[in-house]
């Protein structure tokens, strides 16, 4: 009875951490990114609600198959430092364009930054201190990977919520741009959260050399956002 106990216990504090770090208040800065849906938009390829989902669920495939082999492996790898300042690099160089690898760099910096503030666990503090020196650019992917597994979070609850959190972005940043408004956002949300699963399910295997952008075009949208004449988001 006891282990049922502490089992039960242990589920009912990483779902709690889950939430957390998952909640909108949780300040990462996630929320002045786009994911290239601005510079998308702003380019005249979104311009109803069907090109928008078409584009949500570009985004979110190519989660999957580029940063989901990066947040497991981090997650794998995280009591092992010198591996994952190798997994970082390697996923730095990696990265298909300037302004998601700036994106990926300060989303992950500020949620260990943030982490290190919030649980006392010496591990994330000796994370933070690992991105502050020069050499290490703590890309989202991994550091994710890492937190979660720090705080005994499940490896698929982790892979799940790095989707789910990408897919809040996009539905926050199209209201936030005025494309459509919040009811209509929170419906797309959950249209397309039903298709989390299946994502993780296919790239659940997929090892960091495998990690490939399965829709290029999104990527050419978010490189152009530097171009913009006037920005809202940071990429």
């Amino acid at each position: 009875m006891q282990f049922f106990k502490m089992a039960k216990e242990q589920r009912i504090s990483s779902l709690i951490s889950v939430l957390q770090i998952a909640d909108s208040g949780f300040p990462t800065g996630a929320f002045s990114h786009s994911a290239g849906f601005e510079a998308a938009m702003k380019k005249g390829h979104i311009y109803d609600q069907e090109s928008f989902k078409n584009l949500i669920i570009a985004v979110m495939e190519n989660a999957g198959s580029f940063n989901l082999p990066f947040v497991k492996a981090g997650y794998e790898k995280s009591e092992n430092m010198t591996a994952i300042i190798s997994l970082d690099r390697y996923c730095d160089a990696c990265m298909t364009n300037h302004v998601a690898s700036r994106a990926s760099s300060q989303q992950g910096r500020s949620l260990i930054l943030t982490s290190s503030e919030t649980f006392p666990d010496q591990r994330i503090k000796s994370l933070m201190n690992s991105i502050s020196k020069p050499g290490m650019k703590g890309h989202q992917a991994v550091m994710f990977g890492c937190l979660c597994a720090y705080l005994d979070i499940p490896l698929r609850d982790c892979l799940e919520v790095f989707i789910f959190n990408l897919l809040k972005i996009l539905c926050v940043s199209v209201v936030k741009l005025g494309h459509i408004g919040p009811m209509q956002a929170q419906r797309t949300q959950y249209e397309h959260q039903k298709n989390i699963a299946n994502i993780v399910d296919r790239n659940l295997n997929r090892s960091v050399e495998e990690s490939c952008i399965s829709f290029p075009l999104v990527d050419i949208y978010q490189n152009t956002h530097d171009t913009l004449f006037s920005r809202l988001f940071c990429s």
